[in-house]
């Protein structure tokens, strides 16, 4: 699991998110995903791939299974909802069971768009190897205005975000990081832990949510070392025009992101506070809400007018 890269020393287990809908009918998929593989080999002969049980049930890993490199990897199978689930998955497996591990480098298998395909790897292999910040995220283009991710991201994450956490998401675009949502994900073990175990979790958009757990509220900076890494421009099995899909990933956005807020901000009743004096910062708190509130509502129905004047639906 270790190797020596740049006369650094890296501990760190890749962990491969199996696409969630296979490769069994997209060759560029099943091409990329062996590439990655072959990448995370590099710092580990057996990287971790978390592979959903329902993608097994439909007969979608099929191929996957039957390949003979199927036993150079150690598969992990799961139940989960939704695929930042399987994140915690992937995550929960490498603590319980590589306490030695310094870093974890998570990649999603289901990339099946490449525009620069050696100058991605070449990144790629860059990032997968970062050993400098206690966060490492990769950030992307899509090449394709009307994507999934560029579409929920300009017309939800981005606005949404301002809304409730208008210093986050300044210091967000100052990294700079344009796919705060990126499920290229670099952590320390120690850090990870923490953000786990002290925090409320979810599953969905977990690199946000450890974005807006990072920040110091009372300093107004990051509590860890965050970086950026630039790997190219790339789409996802995902990423085709689907007017639904962008709706759904909007909403649980600003669902998490009004739920953080109000655990975040909420008062909390002090011995030297008096009853009357608490029921007035409850009231100002309440009342910051409900703007907040509507003009979340605002961005969302936006987007949703927008998105699908874009899409033509």
């Amino acid at each position: 699991m270790t190797k020596q890269a740049n006369n650094k020393s890296i501990n760190s287990k890749p962990v491969i998110i199996f696409p969630y809908l296979g490769y069994e009918n997209n060759k560029k998929c099943e091409w990329y995903f062996w590439w990655t593989v072959d990448r995370c080999k590099e710092i580990d002969p057996k990287p971790i791939v978390m592979l959903s049980r329902d993608t097994v049930i439909r007969q979608d890993a099929a191929s996957f299974i039957k390949d003979k490199r199927y036993k150079t990897l150690e598969v992990v199978q799961t139940w989960s909802v939704d695929t930042c689930q399987t994140w915690l998955a992937g995550w929960g497996h490498v603590l319980d069971n590589y306490p030695e591990a310094e870093r974890i480098a998570q990649i999603p298998g289901d990339i099946d768009y490449v525009n620069e395909d050696v100058e991605f790897y070449d990144n790629l292999g860059d990032f997968i190897e970062t050993t400098s910040s206690d966060i490492a995220i990769g950030d992307f283009g899509t090449g394709d205005k009307y994507s999934a991710k560029s579409l929920v991201d300009t017309y939800g994450s981005y606005p949404l975000l301002a809304n409730w956490f208008p210093e986050i998401s300044k210091s967000i675009r100052s990294l700079p990081l344009h796919r705060p949502r990126s499920e290229f994900l670099n952590i320390k073990t120690s850090v990870l832990r923490d953000l786990l175990i002290n925090n409320k979790n979810f599953a969905y958009e977990q690199t946000l949510n450890f974005l807006i757990k990072s920040w110091d509220y009372d300093k107004t900076k990051w509590r860890y070392n965050i970086s950026t890494h630039p790997l190219g421009r790339l789409s996802d099995n995902k990423s085709f025009r689907d007017y639904r899909g962008c709706i759904d990933q909007i909403e649980r956005t600003e669902r998490m992101l009004s739920l953080l807020w109000r655990e975040i901000k909420e008062p909390k009743k002090k011995d030297s506070v008096s009853d009357t004096k608490f029921e007035e910062q409850y009231t100002v708190f309440s009342n910051e809400y409900d703007n907040l509130r509507s003009k979340s509502k605002g961005v969302m129905e936006a987007a949703r007018t927008t998105i699908r004047a874009l899409l033509g639906v």
